[in-house]
């Protein structure tokens, strides 16, 4: 998953960068309306958030516009007044702890007032607080903030460099640790390179706009990449689910064969061990799933899951099936009951199915392989039955 976003976001993030001198070359003509397209991005990834229901990037986009806010009519490109010598250096310092704050406080969406107040205020405080300090602090105060601060050159500053580099460090950490990072989470990493060249080039005129433009521009994407996985991602086995395969299905033309998979017994198992333990069993075995080289897995809805096998015969898939069969039947669970830890497994049927004369469609081709399923379950469980052309025997494995 990680792969596929890790080269649109370093594509955008080197054309980004690329095209600064392009844009120094043309800043006479851009100057006029430059310093909008980062509110133009920021408002529609607000827009979007706002349907989706998440306040997450809502702070974040905030939190860009009023630095490019800050920028625009308190700071402009080349000037050395007090303002822009004491402004520079504390929003440079705040924007990477602004954007780690958000990122690590959990999403709750919208709906809950409360913490949607709380986080407002916490805002409103800082742009509050840096008001204050820069009336009421004396410029003495400000010394430790303003190391190797280059007032000819507008610099990055020493602590914001350090604030930068720490935070990418610990937004990495948190990737780590996440069962199912969103997308969000990568492109903040890239969001932070380009505002940190950013403020360091911010001597330049129109820099702070242009990459801040396509630091929206990331955000955005990566809010149309999370929605798109959260409609199509079963997010407590992070398979794809029934949305998907039945997008699926529409690519299907030839020659392929769907296996429907039901782990037995589940529901007593569930009864028995409960459910955090049912859901522990249902990520095992998906993971297992994981491990099928010519077929896509989708969960299919509860205890069932399905495999299809594109350009791939009935006897091209038999012998796949079974050894995944066999290797969850051999899988050891640790469940814990009642303040101790034992050890038990589970075992799944197969109904598999391909294309004929007689099945033409998918739909067709899934029903058989469901109902090859339903007789492995009357036959006793623990096997595979496929339905279709005859294939190499095995021990629990039926051809009818």
């Amino acid at each position: 998953m990680y792969l596929r976003h890790l080269i649109w976001l370093s594509l955008l993030t080197f054309a980004a960068v690329w095209s600064l001198d392009w844009v120094a070359s043309e800043i006479n003509t851009l100057q006029p309306f430059l310093p909008f397209f980062p509110f133009l991005m920021g408002g529609s990834a607000v827009f979007i958030s706002l349907f989706l229901n998440q306040f997450q990037p809502i702070l974040i986009s905030l939190t860009l516009l009023l630095l490019n806010t800050a920028v625009y009519y308190f700071m402009p490109a080349g000037a050395l007044d007090l303002t822009t010598l004491t402004l520079f250096p504390l929003v440079s310092l705040l924007f990477p702890v602004n954007v780690l704050l958000w990122a690590w406080l959990p999403e709750k969406g919208l709906h809950d007032k409360g913490y949607v107040l709380f986080q407002g205020v916490v805002l409103l405080a800082q742009i509050l607080a840096v008001y204050g300090f820069m009336v009421y602090l004396p410029l003495d105060g400000w010394q430790w903030i303003l190391m190797s601060f280059d007032t000819k050159a507008h610099q990055i500053t020493l602590p914001a460099l350090l604030a930068f580099i720490g935070v990418a460090g610990l937004m990495l950490f948190r990737i780590a640790l996440l069962r199912h990072a969103k997308v969000l989470d990568l492109a903040l990493l890239f969001v932070l390179l380009l505002m940190g060249i950013g403020l360091d080039l911010a001597h330049q005129p129109g820099v702070i706009a242009w990459l801040s433009t396509f630091a929206g521009l990331i955000i955005l994407f990566s809010l149309v990449f999370d929605a798109h996985h959260l409609a199509y991602t079963d997010q407590l086995t992070g398979l794809k689910g029934r949305r998907a395969l039945m997008e699926t299905f529409l690519g299907l033309r030839r020659r392929y064969s769907i296996a429907m998979m039901d782990i037995d017994h589940f529901k007593s198992f569930n009864d028995r061990y409960g459910h955090e333990v049912g859901d522990q069993v249902l990520r095992e075995v998906a993971e297992v799933l994981r491990h099928i080289s010519i077929g896509k897995v989708f969960r299919y809805g509860g205890e069932e899951f399905t495999v299809v096998f594109k350009n791939k015969s009935l006897a091209e898939v038999m012998a796949e099936v079974e050894t995944i069969r066999q290797k969850i039947a051999s899988l050891t669970l640790k469940v814990k009951q009642k303040k101790r830890v034992i050890e038990t497994n589970v075992t799944v049927s197969f109904g598999v199915a391909e294309k004929t004369p007689a099945l033409k469609t998918p739909d067709a081709v899934m029903k058989a392989a469901d109902e090859a399923l339903y007789q492995a379950k009357k036959a006793g469980r623990n096997q595979t039955i496929a339905i279709g052309k005859s294939s190499p025997k095995k021990n629990n494995h039926k051809t009818v």
